[in-house]
């Protein structure tokens, strides 16, 4: 129930940012709202999870990619700066395509100087405290945000994994057309998806994702900061601070993902970047200004 309290409280102040904000209109607003309230029937049938999964099982399967991560990444316990990040995260998770997941949009800071962030599959997202670093103020943290929403939209974790391996999950599983499940029987789903699992991990910490893929995040990601009301510069500013601040092969961004400048070359130049409105600079700074 405490978990239910703090998720309501994080919508609530995504919500009250949202009218601070001039881009995602009101009427996006409630269609995302209203498109929530009807989880139980059209959230099923709209949002299949790739390769065969149902939405629960993709819930399921990310609790276990962030546990993993968890595991590796030591959480940052900081109530304020964390409440921070999920309502940025929940506001920008509204103007998106996909305003809603089967266990909802949760996002956590991660007490580790790699720069770094992770989307696990039904939109948990992790930020590393080296990643804070580079930013400079809250349209770039939207952008980094927005482009893990967008790898989470995109289902490209549960696209790494490798067919046979599903199918053979799926058969030691025993589950049946209806995919119901117990809660006896989510250990069971968890063992048979164990390799999966691993297969995920190593995707987002290891090996990372396609060029097309982290270009197609990047691009989505300019869309929902625009309807989100931030600057789509933003993304290009953080890339920019990237390719002059991570070698390339170093841990984390370095080693998973394609270069800084190359994901530069396959985004719109654009205008000049927007200045910083106050007010979301002195929000920044008050809640994250410790690790900046």
């Amino acid at each position: 129930m405490k978990k239910f309290y703090i998720y309501i409280s994080y919508i609530a102040g995504a919500l009250l940012l949202l009218l601070s904000l001039s881009g995602c209109r009101m009427d996006n607003l409630q269609q995302a709202l209203s498109f929530g309230e009807r989880h139980a029937g059209t959230v099923d049938n709209l949002f299949q999870a790739s390769q065969g999964f149902t939405p629960q099982e993709e819930h399921y399967l990310g609790r276990a990619v962030a546990a993993q991560i968890l595991s590796r990444y030591p959480a940052l316990n900081d109530k304020k700066a964390n409440d921070y990040l999920n309502q940025i995260g929940q506001a920008l998770a509204l103007c998106s395509p996909q305003p809603h997941t089967y266990g909802g949009y949760h996002f956590q800071l991660l007490n580790s100087n790699e720069v770094n962030a992770f989307a696990a599959p039904d939109g948990l997202i992790f930020v590393t405290k080296g990643m804070l670093r580079l930013l400079a103020n809250e349209s770039q943290l939207a952008a980094v945000l927005a482009h893990e929403i967008a790898h989470v939209q995109n289902k490209d974790a549960v696209n790494a994994i490798n067919n046979a391996r599903l199918t053979s999950a799926f058969s030691s599983a025993g589950v049946n057309a209806a995919r119901q499940y117990t809660p006896a029987q989510v250990a069971q789903l968890a063992g048979a998806f164990s390799d999966s699992i691993n297969e995920i991990v190593d995707t987002l910490v290891t090996k990372g994702y396609a060029r097309s893929q982290e270009y197609a995040a990047d691009n989505a990601a300019r869309k929902i900061l625009a309807r989100a009301g931030y600057d789509p510069q933003a993304l290009n500013q953080v890339l920019k601070t990237m390719a002059s601040a991570v070698p390339q092969g170093s841990a984390g961004f370095g080693s998973t993902h394609p270069s800084a400048s190359a994901r530069l070359d396959e985004l719109p130049a654009g205008a000049t970047p927007q200045d910083e409105p106050a007010v979301r600079q002195n929000r920044f700074r008050a809640a994250l200004g410790k690790y900046l």
